[in-house]
């Protein structure tokens, strides 16, 4: 047979072999010098063959390279088996007929469907393990994320670890950043995060392959520094289940009512209104401020902040009161509303300093110089500051007062430690048990007659059907705007009301700061401060326009409730002005609530001032108190921020007009209210004296604290900074932060 014949695509063949006591067997031979596959009868010897055999030779007569198959094993995809086979084994090859070819293209066939299948499932496949590949996460968190999905359903939720779509793990990536779930499942996760640290941990001290050296003696060492605070529920990004949620709202709405009704309690009379005048006011702050919350959790720092009435504004609405051009007027009615719309366009001027400060970005510039040294008493001083809204407040009615506190202190502090259970209560909502409690029994002492002889102001503070908001106030009423006419504007008036409005500035900042701090977000990036203040500005001139009598900022009573419940969710923050906007426009109902006793009030603050004194302390973590500088800059700023305005409120109270008295009123309020401010004082001294005794080496930026801050300093600089504090409806690609 010659060589020619084997170059057929694909033939019959059949093999003789030279040992008769052989057996055929029918297969398929390879030909090595064409590459072709011949279906063959092959006559082996008795030893059997494997079912694939192999012979290597140039001829014919000499053997041939081949690959033999069984008729079983002639399927696609089948395994095949090779074996040497000698070629003096093989007698003849006899060719028995032409196969088909199988790369006959007319007889080709693809199965498109088969082909779509597999593309399908390679897709979803590739989609699966890009959804297990966190964005602008670290390393570390992704080693996280990977333990926890060997054993549990897990996703990414931009940085936050999702858990069996209940349980979120939040940056830092620590075990107390767990929150959410049941205590079974919070209790899982948290092992597994920590065991998974501990193995990076070894991992990494292990060093270049070797094995771990041994642990050292344990030493005695200062708490870890945590640029997010631990320990926190929900954070910033992680809400609560909608009933939870919805409860904790309107715990926000009750604690932000404090400062709304005794804002205008205090106004209203010295301006001629009565009942209803004071309702409609209570009912106009309420929306405004609604309205305000939305816009700063929505567009502003995005941080759970209620953007609430404010004490800084009172001295210069007082100044408005008293000024002269108001004096003549007898009918009370149209005092007030004179006096209202007086205080509009002072307030409209004024609301032009934030917008400006804020959105050019000129209080960004600032902030860059705060460090966490002259921040410590900035922030403390906001919460300790107020303290005469505290327990002088709350002994006007010791009897309500008093039990309201220590029913606090138990609902929040030590029952949750006597009874435990799979999800945190008493402590979470001991606002609203407490202050049920409390309000019954203070009306049980009103109908009961306790006060039936008592004097005009305990019968105010102690009783609960003295506010008389609730018969003034109506069914339905909606706060439009300039509702008590047209605006007036005196330049004296509007530059008071910039000074006091960039006191609110100055305090806002500070409980900026604390607010981050309790929503477990990292420290506010500059421009995201500066971003925040433009929207204050903004609320302020919604006061003017509204007629609030009183401008807005940051309400410290809530960033303290922040802490008590350890829920630090923008969504609760949410729902709250909600429900402000709500009972603003059902005024019976919302008037109800505003009808609660000040003491009662006044009790929550002493709780709620002290956490947010307790954050401005907090960062002292990030400071060198072994330094003499530090040690310094501290004290000085503390003192002077206690004593300064200390001296010009009692001045003001003994002689009826504070330290500064020229015949400009307005002037007067320019120096007396800034002064009058324990946060604006300390801070502003701190950073004063923060920033001009700098010496520009290393070891002083480490005193300041400056070297954990510097990069939180840009908003880019650090990924986490996107998860808390970016825009929503993709508006960071139109409004980019530096």
């Amino acid at each position: 047979m010659a060589r020619q014949d084997f170059t057929i695509p694909k033939l019959i063949l059949k093999c003789r072999s030279n040992n008769t006591m052989g057996s055929s067997i029918q297969g398929l031979v390879q030909i090595s010098r064409f590459t072709r596959e011949l279906p063959v009868a092959f006559q082996g010897p008795k030893p059997n063959p494997s079912p694939k055999t192999t012979v290597e030779n140039d001829s014919i007569r000499r053997g041939i390279a081949a690959e033999l198959y069984t008729k079983g094993a002639a399927m696609e995809g089948s395994r095949r088996n090779i074996r040497l086979l000698k070629a003096n084994y093989i007698k003849e090859f006899t060719l028995l007929g032409q196969a088909e070819d199988p790369l006959d293209l007319k007889k080709c066939y693809i199965d498109l469907n088969s082909l779509q299948a597999r593309e399908e499932s390679a897709i979803r496949q590739a989609e699966v393990e890009a959804e297990r590949i966190g964005v602008g996460v670290t390393s570390e968190a992704q080693s996280i994320f990977d333990a926890l999905s060997k054993t549990l359903p897990v996703r990414w939720d931009k940085t936050a670890i999702v858990v069996m779509n209940e349980v979120r793990v939040c940056s830092p990536y620590l075990p107390e950043c767990v929150s959410g779930g049941t205590a079974a499942a919070k209790d899982r996760v948290k092992k597994v995060v920590e065991f998974e640290r501990k193995r990076l941990q070894s991992r990494n001290s292990g060093g270049g392959g070797g094995a771990a050296p041994p642990p050292k003696q344990e030493e005695l060492q200062p708490h870890p520094v945590k640029d997010q605070l631990p320990n926190i529920s929900y954070c910033i990004t992680s809400p609560p289940p909608w009933p939870e949620a919805i409860l904790l709202g309107f715990q926000h709405y009750l604690v932000m009512l404090g400062t709304t009704v005794l804002i205008p309690a205090s106004l209203v009379p010295q301006m001629g209104g009565g009942n209803e005048e004071k309702a409609k006011m209570i009912q106009t702050i309420l929306f405004v401020a609604g309205l305000n919350t939305l816009f700063q959790t929505l567009f502003g720092t995005r941080l759970p902040a209620v953007i609430g009435a404010s004490y800084s504004y009172v001295p210069t609405t007082i100044s408005i009161i008293l000024a002269g051009r108001y004096s003549d007027i007898v009918n009370p009615q149209e005092k007030f509303e004179r006096i209202m719309r007086g205080t509009q366009g002072a307030l409209i001027v004024a609301s032009t300093l934030q917008i400006v400060v804020g959105f050019s970005g000129l209080w960004r510039n600032v902030a860059r110089f705060l460090s966490p040294l002259s921040a410590v008493p900035l922030v403390a001083l906001s919460g300790f500051g107020l303290y005469e809204f505290g327990f002088p407040v709350l002994a006007k009615c010791v009897e309500i007062g008093l039990p309201q506190l220590i029913l606090l202190l138990l609902f929040s502090q030590y029952i949750p430690h006597m009874i435990r259970g799979e999800r945190p209560v008493f402590d979470r909502f001991a606002v609203i048990f407490s202050v049920a409690i409390v309000w019954v029994y203070a009306h049980l002492l009103t109908v009961g007659g306790a006060y039936k002889n008592a004097g005009p102001k305990t019968q105010i503070t102690c009783r609960t059907d003295r506010s008389g908001i609730i018969g003034a106030a109506p069914w339905i009423r909606v706060p439009y705007p300039f509702q008590w006419g047209a605006p007036t504007f005196d330049a004296g008036e509007a530059f008071a009301m910039m000074a006091a409005s960039f006191v609110a500035l100055v305090e806002s900042t500070g409980v900026f700061i604390a607010v981050s701090r309790y929503a477990s977000a990292t420290p506010l990036p500059p421009s995201i401060l500066s971003r925040g203040i433009g929207w204050q500005g903004v609320g302020i001139l919604f006061s003017g326009i509204f007629g609030t009598g009183n401008g807005p900022s940051v309400s410290v009573e809530n960033a303290g409730l922040l802490a008590l419940t350890r829920v630090g969710s923008r969504r609760v923050v949410q729902i709250s002005a909600g429900f402000m906007i709500f009972f603003s426009i059902l005024g019976k109902f919302g008037a109800v609530f505003a009808s609660i006793p000040a003491p009662i009030i006044a009790a929550l603050y002493c709780l709620f001032f002290a956490y947010v004194g307790s954050a401005g302390l907090s960062l002292l973590q990030f400071c060198n108190l072994n330094s003499f500088r530090t040690k310094f800059i501290l004290g000085f700023s503390f003192f002077m921020g206690l004593s300064i305005p200390q001296y010009f409120n009692e001045y003001t109270v003994v002689n009826g007009y504070g330290p500064v008295h020229t015949g400009a009123r307005w002037f007067n309020d320019m120096i007396n209210v800034p002064f009058s401010s324990e946060p604006f004082v300390a801070g502003v001294l701190a950073m004063f004296l923060d920033v001009t005794l700098h010496k520009k080496d290393n070891a002083t930026r480490k005193d300041r604290g400056m070297h954990w801050w510097d990069r939180f300093r840009s908003f880019k600089t650090d990924t986490r900074s996107e998860e808390f504090y970016s825009l929503p409806f993709n508006l960071n690609k139109f409004f980019p932060s530096v």
